[in-house]
């Protein structure tokens, strides 16, 4: 899966740095199908409301320290090029210039917003 912020040996290169406990995602369409080869289809209307989006991590914030003092590290399965599944609800979207020196939409959100790692990423589909 490749995004407009891979550089041609494959790579992510993202321009910014995320704070505390924050991402970088670039968002995929949802799904159309939950099963390969089209036996589940999602109906267009459910696409469409859908609450949960999927993204690959282009960059990952090095965690925050809690109000006790305790640092608390982001999670290690949050890399960057992993693919992930997010609240559709979080506000902060940002456009930033990819390799392909066009401006393309990120998502900004917390670690707790990441609602799970796809480890077989096949629901993303992006390719640039």
């Amino acid at each position: 899966m490749r995004t407009p912020f891979h550089n041609k040996k494959g790579r992510i290169k993202f321009p910014w740095s995320p704070t505390g406990d924050r991402v970088f995602i670039f968002p995929c369409p949802p799904p159309e199908t939950f099963i390969e080869g089209g036996v589940i289809e999602i109906p267009v209307q459910f696409r469409e409301d859908y609450k949960k989006e999927y993204g690959i991590l282009l960059a990952v914030g090095p965690g925050f320290t809690d109000k006790a003092g305790k640092w608390r590290g982001t999670p290690p399965e949050l890399i960057p090029g992993s693919v992930v599944v997010y609240d559709v609800s979080v506000p902060w979207r940002a456009q930033v210039e990819g390799l392909d020196g066009n401006n393309h939409v990120v998502v900004l959100c917390g670690v707790t917003d990441i609602l799970g790692v796809d480890n077989g990423q096949q629901h993303c589909k992006a390719t640039v």
